[in-house]
């Protein structure tokens, strides 16, 4: 008994225990977040933060929404050679403690004390909560203000600190020994002839721009534009871009027309010389001036403004970047140019320039026979004067060869071309149709043929006469005759004439009947007796047809027999047409009564594309490219690129209730990344109008392509008529080899779909 009381207290403390452990376990202990999140609001309802799924389908915690950060304390500051040294202490002005969301404090320099800081430019960044020093490199030794902005984990930005101003330091003597000063160091005109002594400095320790092209710092990444920018002061600054990279800014607005200007770089230019001009441009909506441009101001060697060559954009299309490229000659007495960007007699609006090039054209620029070879290409002139041949980018391209004076072969600026004779080993197109395909729409005559002179007789059993064989393709239609003389030995009866198929194998009188004609025997004489059948490929079959006619009479006198030949001067003959491509069947029965349904017929229509546009990522609508088709990867910027074109609603019209049975489209491309050609990968959609997110069917045909080809290619296995009414140009791959560009509406050669139907 005092052992089963012992079991039962063991028991019972056993139980005790594991309660214990059961209340002291997590409620989540046996929890999960299958496929999915937890949105953490505050009191107030707002969302503050995302755990588990994200919404990009990665997974972690995900900060939002987040309160302002309190402002940081004012920072010191300490000029250092050629750079500033800021140190933030890790303190607040309106806190006690540093907020547990804080991502990093941004340091910005900028032109005054009250100048507002933007959270997308800093110039530093200090990322440990407690503080720390960052030092900023610049070749501005003017007066610049330094402010510091807390930014939270969900990128809330606060107010920027209180301003410090300050100056980095000039080298002195002695901070400069051996090497100190190397090619990069030195800004343009920072040095002049005084400091210099003979043979200090040689031509291989000196650097103006980069490579050919004259301007320092073209793309505008670098200290020398943006000491060039401080310098000019308001209206220039610097801000994001053409898609990358930073831009110059300028801001237009004045009461009365201004031309502002900004310096770049002052290279020296001998007389008669030529430079290649270009830039990047994008303006606003609302700007309202002359021209915006980059352009060379010609001086001489005391200073004296002699003219400006300019290269200009005065209808630029606004908020879409557009490069403006030109060539400009120096005048007479010109030493020097001074490189510039200027908009114009400006009032309102802004613009912002990027890429800037400045390139010397070599060869003679004046009269006869000559040369000139430069950044966007070559152009020769003959011993007139004259262009001749012109290959250079951003300008029509032609090309004329002369033997002895005369121009013997021409390709013009239309891509028009005249040759005195001409040979192709390829493929020769007209209007993008291959020769090959426009002589296969005819008829192509006789494929097969046999002449009989002997003859044959029948007592009333079915006999061969003649075989013939030849090959049937399914995309074309045949007539197949036969012509002899026939002898009944008395009159009466008929003949029967059969025309039988063996197709690959041996054909006898039992093989398959695809015609019979009967012809009456009225009189024991000689006469003509023919049989004729027309029938498409598809129907016979496509490939080897051994044919055989056969005869036989019937319903005669008895005895009667017949004789069926032909003779040396008038033989029996059997024959196959091609009498041209395949024709769908369009008739139908009618007992004479009337119909007042229209007749089926066939239709082959031609549509041009009434718009067209590229897509970026394939998703948003990209109006950089206008109506050029962009499809592939080239780079990052664009992602994978697609397009699409449509069609006139009219195509949607014509083809309710319609069998399509060839879907035809045209597309010219000018461009591959290959040399060589690339592929396109033709998809179909539904889209009534150009949509600003793009979309397709995912069947699709592939189809290569030369550059500067247009073609017509058979996209009926991906076309049908009750849904589609466009297409796209969709690889949705990362190979090069499907990067192109294919022109659009508006353009020369742009879109068409061609469309055999039956209705």
């Amino acid at each position: 008994m005092s052992n089963d009381l012992a079991r039962l207290a063991s028991r019972i403390a056993a139980l005790e225990r594991r309660l214990a452990q059961q209340t002291r376990t997590s409620r989540l202990a046996y929890s999960s977040i299958e496929d999915g999140a937890v949105a953490v609001y505050d009191a107030g309802g707002s969302l503050r933060a995302i755990i588990g799924q994200q919404p990009d389908g990665t997974s972690g915690v995900n900060v939002v929404n987040g309160p302002r950060p309190p402002i940081p304390s004012v920072p010191q500051v300490d000029p250092v050679l050629g750079g500033l040294r800021i140190t933030w202490d890790g303190g607040f002005a309106d806190a006690d403690a540093a907020p547990l969301d804080l991502s990093r404090v941004q340091v910005h320099l900028l032109t005054s004390a009250d100048t507002d800081p933007d959270a997308m430019w800093p110039a530093a960044t200090i990322e440990a909560a407690s503080g720390a020093s960052v030092t900023i490199a610049t070749n501005y030794y003017g007066d610049v203000w330094v402010r510091l902005v807390a930014v939270s984990t969900s990128g809330t930005p606060s107010l920027p600190s209180a301003a410090v101003r300050t100056a980095a330091r000039r080298a002195a003597a002695a901070d400069l020994g051996n090497g100190t000063v190397q090619q990069g160091h030195i800004a343009v005109g920072a040095i002049t002839t005084p400091h210099l002594a003979v043979g200090s400095v040689t031509p291989d320790q000196i650097a103006v721009g980069q490579g050919t092209n004259l301007v320092p710092d073209p793309g505008f990444e670098g200290a020398v534009i943006a000491a060039a920018v401080a310098a000019a002061g308001a209206p220039w600054s610097l801000a994001r871009g053409n898609r990358t990279g930073v831009g110059v800014h300028v801001d237009c607005l004045a009461e009365t027309a201004t031309y502002f200007t900004l310096p770049l770089a002052t290279v020296p230019v001998l007389a008669g010389a030529q430079l290649y001009l270009a830039v990047d441009v994008l303006v606003s909506d609302d700007l309202d001036a002359q021209a915006v441009k980059i352009l060379a101001r010609w001086e001489n060697a005391a200073g004296t403004v002699l003219g400006y060559g300019v290269v200009e954009k005065p209808d630029a299309i606004p908020g879409m970047w557009q490069r403006i490229t030109g060539q400009v000659a120096a005048p007479q007495g010109t030493t020097q140019a001074v490189i510039a960007l200027e908009a114009s007699a400006a009032t309102t609006g802004w613009a912002v320039f990027d890429n800037a090039e400045a390139h010397t054209i070599f060869g003679r620029v004046v009269g006869g026979a000559r040369a000139e070879l430069g950044p966007d290409g070559l152009r020769l002139y003959d011993e007139t004067g004259e262009p001749a041949v012109s290959l250079a980018t951003g300008t029509p391209q032609y090309l004329t060869l002369r033997s002895g004076g005369q121009a013997v072969a021409t390709i013009d600026t239309n891509g028009n071309a005249g040759f005195a004779d001409l040979a192709v080993a390829g493929e020769l197109t007209v209007g993008g149709d291959p020769v090959t395909a426009l002589l296969g729409a005819h008829a192509r005559g006789l494929v097969a043929i046999d002449y009989q002179t002997t003859s044959v007789r029948t007592t009333g059993s079915e006999y061969g006469f003649v075989e013939l064989a030849f090959e049937a393709d399914a995309t074309r239609m045949y007539r197949i005759t036969f012509d002899a003389i026939a002898n009944p030995s008395v009159a009466g009866g008929e003949l029967q004439l059969r025309l039988r198929d063996g197709g690959a194998n041996a054909p006898t009188i039992t093989s398959p009947q695809v015609q019979l004609a009967t012809h009456h025997l009225p009189i024991g004489n000689s006469k003509r007796v023919r049989l004729e059948l027309v029938r498409s490929g598809t129907a016979l079959g496509a490939g080897l047809h051994r044919l055989l006619i056969t005869f036989r009479n019937q319903y005669g006198p008895d005895g009667q027999y017949v004789d069926l030949y032909g003779a040396a001067n008038s033989p029996g003959v059997l024959y196959v047409e091609d009498i041209g491509a395949h024709v769908p069947e369009t008739g139908g029965y009618n007992t004479g009564g009337g119909t007042s349904q229209p007749p089926t017929r066939t239709y082959t229509k031609t549509y041009a594309a009434s718009w067209s546009g590229s897509y970026a990522n394939r998703s948003g609508y990209n109006a950089y490219y206008g109506n050029s088709c962009m499809q592939g990867y080239y780079s990052s910027n664009n992602g994978i690129q697609a397009s699409l074109i449509g069609f006139p609603v009219q195509l949607a019209t014509d083809l309710a209730g319609a069998t399509i049975q060839k879907a035809e489209v045209y597309l010219y491309f000018e461009h591959w990344y290959y040399a060589s050609g690339g592929t396109a990968v033709i998809r179909a959609h539904s889209h009534a109008s150009r949509p600003t997110k793009f979309s397709c069917d995912t069947e699709g045909k592939s189809i290569s392509w030369s550059r500067n080809q247009g073609k017509w290619v058979d996209i009926t296995s991906v076309f049908d008529s009750t849904r589609w009414r466009g297409i796209a140009l969709d690889p949705n791959t990362t190979n090069r080899a499907y990067y192109g560009r294919a022109r659009g509406v508006g353009q020369t050669y742009p879109p068409k779909l061609r469309v055999t139907y039956t209705k």
